[in-house]
């Protein structure tokens, strides 16, 4: 239907009236400023900023749009933009940006301790920020605006009900994905030699030949790990793909978080120098800026690897005949007792709290919700999806240096997924069964059942031993400590241990850690 523009408002070409529908594009830096008053969108350059010609409204495949139609008005991050779109809300308008320097008032610098809390207490939902009023929308993510600043975010995962029709081969999903991008130029690929960087990197041969991609692995010499690179090595040789290897030193991590400034604090951001040091060492490699890099992220997430032990209990309830033989798969996978395997079963323990905020600060927060362990197999699923689609949308990198494509947090790759019944995942020998099986068929190869990778545990032992002035004095002195948040003799002791290597990495300490470096990043930076 044609539409022309009357007098009397919008109409189609049998001069009929009919809803009007405008979009946005979320182009370059330039923020859009939406009035809920009379759903008017304007775009509202910087100072020293103009609108050119390109900044005209447009939608694309994957860039990120805001949509008028019928006096409603939507933003949309569409599955596949691998970026965050950044929303602050008032009672009369929203402005909306693709970098969080765009939507901050002027002259904020600290987050909202309350969101602090809630962050690392893992206390999020969708659209979550530690910034009252701001608000973030991953890929996939729709977040409909309301007079009086109301905001409700939903994601594409959620509308995936019907997935009958999406079995196939998930090697020709892959190369259909990438035939999509249309890359010209030489490009890298993030290649651990594990499952997805491995079925990754032979789609990628497949579709634009063994002399474009340049695969990269990333190792740490002194601990398991060091095998991820002599495995990738042997893989990318036997396809003829030049592959290349960066060791992870211990002065990469927890380094200053630098820009581009993301709303939230992520595990991520410890390895910020690490993904800079790969990006660049990319770029001179196929001499292209900014690199385009295949990154595998997101394939353990959709297909539930490490295989939860809430899906027995799923199992349990929907198809008891099949019980007991997955027990013993999942007994023998993990190399554990079935008495053990039972017992987790059964644990129902309330979401805990973060070992090192103090009992005053804990005290309101909300233990009632049923931990994963208690969920059932279905929601268990898209939650780890949505997840992955969160984590693959959050950038710790500028695009002046790279342009990620992920395709695990794909439409077709989410639908195949969740096309697989979760007791089918898994037997004794392997996780992610039917994708591997499938892809090995395809490409004749058996790379993609290797079953775990290294560990960079070591690494991030010495960079705790080598970094422990600047960190403590940042946890200890800095914004945290201020607002009387932390436990200052559980931190120490948990830092000591974790520093020596005593019961291994510590994942609350590594979520303080992080946020305290983005804290510090905000007061630095903005």
């Amino acid at each position: 239907m044609s539409l022309v523009h009357s007098p009397d408002g919008l109409r189609d070409s049998g001069n009929n009236p009919c809803t009007e529908y405008v979009a946005h594009h979320l182009i370059g830096r330039v923020p859009l400023l939406i009035s809920l008053d009379d759903n008017s969108i304007t775009p509202t350059p910087a100072q020293g900023q103009s609108m050119s010609s390109e900044m005209a409204p447009s939608r694309t495949a994957r860039a990120p749009y805001v949509e008028a139609e019928g006096g409603k008005i939507r933003v949309r991050n569409p599955l596949g933009s691998c970026r965050e779109v950044y929303l602050r809300t008032t009672s009369s308008s929203v402005l909306v940006g693709s970098t969080l320097e765009e939507v901050l008032e002027k002259g904020t610098n600290t987050p909202a301790p309350e969101k602090i809390v809630a962050h690392l207490n893992n206390d999020r939902e969708l659209g979550f920020s530690v910034w009252r009023d701001v608000h973030v929308i991953p890929a996939g993510g729709v977040a409909h605006l309301q007079r009086g600043g109301a905001l409700h975010i939903a994601s594409e995962l959620d509308s995936m009900q019907d997935v009958s029709n999406a079995a196939g081969d998930p090697a020709a999903i892959l190369e259909e994905l990438l035939q999509r991008e249309s890359i010209t130029e030489r490009f890298g690929v993030s290649f651990s030699g594990g499952c997805d960087s491995t079925s990754l990197l032979y789609a990628a041969a497949a579709v634009y030949g063994v002399e474009q991609p340049v695969a990269c692995t990333w190792y740490f010499p002194g601990g398991s790990a060091h095998d991820d690179a002599k495995i990738a090595s042997a893989i990318a040789d036997e396809l003829g793909v030049e592959h290349f290897s960066l060791t992870l030193s211990e002065d990469l991590l927890f380094r200053p978080i630098q820009r581009p400034l993301p709303a939230a604090p992520s595990t991520a951001l410890a390895f910020q120098a690490v993904i800079y040091r790969l990006t660049e060492e990319l770029s001179i490699r196929t001499k292209t800026r900014p690199v385009t890099i295949l990154d595998g992220h997101g394939g353990d997430h959709i297909f539930l690897d490490p295989v939860p032990v809430a899906t027995l209990r799923g199992t349990l309830r929907s198809q008891p005949s099949v019980f007991a033989r997955k027990l013993r798969h999942y007994a023998q996978l993990y190399s554990v007792s079935y008495i053990r395997v039972l017992r987790a079963m059964m644990k129902t323990s309330p979401n805990p709290v973060n070992k090192f905020l103090r009992k005053e600060v804990s005290t309101g927060f909300r233990q009632d919700r049923p931990s994963l362990t208690a969920a059932r197999n279905e929601p268990l699923r898209r939650a780890w999806m949505q997840d992955a689609i969160s984590e693959n949308s959050y950038r710790v990198i500028c695009d002046e240096r790279a342009q990620y494509l992920r395709p695990f947090t794909q439409d077709e790759m989410l639908r195949y997924a969740l096309s697989l019944p979760t007791d089918a995942l898994y037997d004794q020998n392997h996780t992610r069964l039917p994708f591997r099986q499938k892809v090995a068929k395809h490409y004749n190869t058996t790379a993609v059942f290797r079953r775990r990778k290294g560990s960079v545990t070591g690494a991030f032992q010495k960079a705790l031993w080598n970094n422990r002035a600047y960190l403590e004095a940042l946890v200890l002195e800095g914004q945290l400590a201020q607002w009387e948040l932390i436990d200052r003799k559980r931190f120490r002791e948990v830092y000591n241990q974790t520093a020596l290597g005593c019961g291994g990495f510590d994942h609350d300490l590594l979520k303080l850690l992080t946020t305290a470096l983005l804290i510090d990043a905000y007061q630095r930076l903005l």
